[in-house]
């Protein structure tokens, strides 16, 4: 008992007068079952839910309401750890702006250039480590306007690949860049840098890596086919592969979704159409 009522902050001569003392039948019935609760988070040493203590209870053959449980644990104080730091993690999220809501709907059909565009984050292996490689599709022609790497990827690699699309002049105003919810596509720093170009933000659901294929699909024929069979001892060099991928990509690849034609066809075709 010492651990408990060191866990509830009381002393052990009142832990036992508290159990000894005259009560009705509904009293009884709860206590007996807020002592079982006790029992079964300290035997977790502290660190089981509500959900599991409930599941440690009807294992004894106490079978019990969970949320009588969450009840009771969170009337003691009985919280582990985890859920402590997941809480703090949720109020922090709470008080942060809201993500983009999603304006594509896995429809993946633009027929108009720089209209929508479509980007993620992926990494390359290294003997120096990690490098970062950050894209911006066109959705449209599946062109690859823009793309950065480097050793992290902080908002800047995905600014500066967005930076290089906006120079390609394809991007229109107002056009619509989709993503996941990586912490840089939604820092202030990447939201302001699209408002002042005229930039709508869009996130699919959290989880959901259907809802941005368009971009995923990319980096699994990047690695599919190239990256995947050779072996880097620097990050410029696995860098220069991934340009000289992009650059085949665009001009010399035959994409299926686009009557197999190349990227760089598709784009140039459906400029002159929109002209």
């Amino acid at each position: 008992m010492s651990y408990l009522c060191k866990k509830l902050g009381v002393s052990r001569s009142s832990f036992y007068e508290w159990v000894n003392r005259d009560t009705t039948p509904t009293e009884s019935r709860h206590e007996i079952l807020t002592g079982q609760v006790i029992t079964a988070f300290a035997q977790s040493n502290g660190v089981a839910g509500y959900r599991k203590v409930t599941a440690a209870l009807a294992r004894e053959g106490f079978p019990v309401d969970r949320k009588t449980v969450a009840g009771i644990m969170n009337a003691l104080g009985l919280i582990s750890p985890a859920a402590q730091r997941a809480f703090r993690v949720a109020n922090r999220r709470s008080r942060r702006t809201l993500d983009p809501v999603d304006l594509l709907l896995r429809d993946f059909s633009s027929l108009t250039p720089g209209a929508i565009m479509v980007g993620d984050i992926t990494y390359v292996r290294t003997h120096e480590g990690w490098l970062y490689v950050a894209t911006v599709i066109d959705l449209a022609s599946r062109s690859v306007l823009g793309h950065a790497s480097g050793a992290t990827m902080p908002t800047r690699l995905i600014v500066r690949a967005m930076q290089m699309a906006i120079e390609t002049g394809h991007v229109k105003p107002g056009a619509i860049f989709h993503s996941d919810h990586g912490v840089q596509y939604r820092s202030k720093q990447f939201r302001r840098y699209c408002g002042r170009n005229g930039i709508r933000q869009s996130m699919g659901a959290k989880m959901e890596c259907w809802d941005n294929a368009a971009a995923e699909t990319f980096f699994s024929k990047l690695k599919g086919e190239r990256l995947n069979w050779l072996t880097f001892t620097t990050r410029k060099a696995a860098a220069a592969e991934v340009t000289s991928y992009i650059t085949h990509f665009n001009t010399a690849r035959l994409h299926h979704t686009l009557d197999y034609a190349t990227p760089a066809e598709k784009l140039a075709e459906l400029t002159l159409t929109a002209a």
